[in-house]
């Protein structure tokens, strides 16, 4: 019910994209700002190091947002998203029996903040609610919060940095901490090194290193750390238990622009330091393995309204 309901708001929110600019005489700068953006990446087979078989993944993401915007340094706004992980387990594989999990939904979330303070600084705040899971699996047992918090000041007009921090909970006890850089620095005219983003960016951070070829075209390569958990459903080898996916992606990317409203982007690399681990509903391991590195392919855009 919780997930059918953020649905359908991102539904409502599509809508209003598509409705207010066309009610909005005339059309000018205002206020009020949409996006909807996603994207699509699959990785290829990875073989289990710690057994036998491997395994591949598609995953698939959109979101739906709405930002007010009172002044130049001073905005709020909301976030709804969804996507889907396909996990395909080769049949050989040995992993928690062969078959730990297959289709994994992701819905959240998330409002924003960005505040100004004294002549360069801002204050950015990003709280965010999660339910990632199987398809049966209990909407209150998938259930995630989590905040990214950063402070950053304008070194120079070429310079923006700031240290900021990440908050999450877990699907098991606990919560985990980890430490951010905000950087949006424009090196010389053509190069920059920026926070990066990810697909539905997950609980951890990243930097993108990018070059400007012109006006339309750029090219980047960024690197992350991923850490997805989510919940399993009341059947498998660890009903109601917890699956976990580690992994450091570093990918090369083509960017274009063809207006200020439209973003479109592919990227292709590869798949580091990967890790997969299933626990059972009483927090106990009952498998985990590293995989070996795979390759990366996707695409991503965003539109703006």
């Amino acid at each position: 019910m919780i997930r059918r309901t953020l649905y359908l708001i991102a539904i409502a929110l599509l809508a209003l994209l598509y409705v207010m600019p066309v009610a909005a005489q005339p059309q000018q700068p205002g206020p009020w700002f949409f996006k909807v953006d996603g994207g699509g990446v699959h990785q290829s087979e990875a073989d289990l190091k710690d057994g036998t078989g491997d395994f591949s993944k598609d995953r698939w993401f959109v979101s739906a947002g709405l930002d007010y915007a009172w002044s130049r340094r001073d905005s709020i706004g909301i976030s709804v998203g969804g996507g889907k992980s396909n996990y395909d387990f080769s049949d050989d594989a040995d992993f928690a029996g062969g078959d730990p999990w297959n289709k994994i939904h992701d819905s959240r979330v998330s409002l924003n903040g960005r505040f100004g303070f004294g002549e360069t600084g801002s204050i950015f705040i990003i709280p965010t609610l999660r339910f990632n899971g199987e398809k049966d699996a209990s909407s209150n047992d998938s259930r995630t919060w989590g905040v990214f918090g950063a402070v950053t000041w304008r070194v120079k007009e070429s310079l923006t940095i700031g240290p900021g921090i990440g908050i999450f909970s877990r699907l098991e006890s606990g919560t985990k901490f980890f430490p951010i850089l905000a950087i949006d620095w424009d090196i010389n005219d053509r190069w920059n090194l920026s926070t990066g983003r990810g697909l539905a960016s997950s609980q951890g951070p990243g930097l993108t290193l990018s070059y400007e070829l012109n006006d339309d075209w750029s090219f980047g390569i960024a690197g992350r750390y991923e850490n997805v958990e989510f919940r399993l459903d009341d059947e498998g080898p660890a009903a109601n238990g917890v699956g976990k996916d580690k992994a450091i992606p570093l990918v090369f990317s083509a960017n274009l622009t063809p207006s200020k409203k439209i973003d479109l982007s592919v990227f292709a690399g590869v798949q580091f330091s990967g890790k997969i681990k299933l626990k059972d509903a009483m927090d106990e391991v009952v498998d985990e393995t590293k995989y070996d590195p795979a390759m990366l392919f996707g695409a991503t855009f965003e539109f703006r309204f």
